[in-house]
C-alpha cells in the first residue's frame, strides 16, 4: 500500500509541471496558427520545421528537468507566434 501511494505521489510530481507548462499547451496551438496563417507555403514549412525542433527541445527539457533548455524552447515558441501574428 505504501508503495502504491509513493508511486502515485511520484507520478503527480512528475506530471504536474508538464500539465501546467505554457509550452505544453501552446506548441499545438502554434501549429494551428501556422496552418491558418497567410504566410507562403515555403515560410510555413520553415516554421513547422522550427516548431518541431522547439517542441522536441521542450519535451526533452521536461524529461530531464532542464530549465535552461525549457527557456530556449519557449523563446522558439514566442518567435514563431510573433511571425504568425498571435
Amino acid at each position: 500500500m505504501r508503495t502504491l501511494i509513493l508511486a502515485a505521489a511520484l507520478i503527480a510530481f512528475v506530471a504536474t509541471p508538464a500539465s501546467a507548462c505554457r509550452g505544453t499547451a501552446e506548441y499545438p496551438e502554434a501549429a494551428d496558427d501556422i496552418a491558418q496563417s497567410t504566410l507562403t507555403p515555403e515560410r510555413k514549412k520553415e516554421l513547422f520545421d522550427l516548431l518541431g525542433i522547439g517542441n522536441r527541445l521542450h519535451q526533452e527539457a521536461h524529461r530531464v528537468f532542464d530549465t535552461m533548455q525549457m527557456g530556449k524552447s519557449i523563446q522558439i515558441l514566442d518567435g514563431i507566434k510573433a511571425q504568425t501574428g498571435k
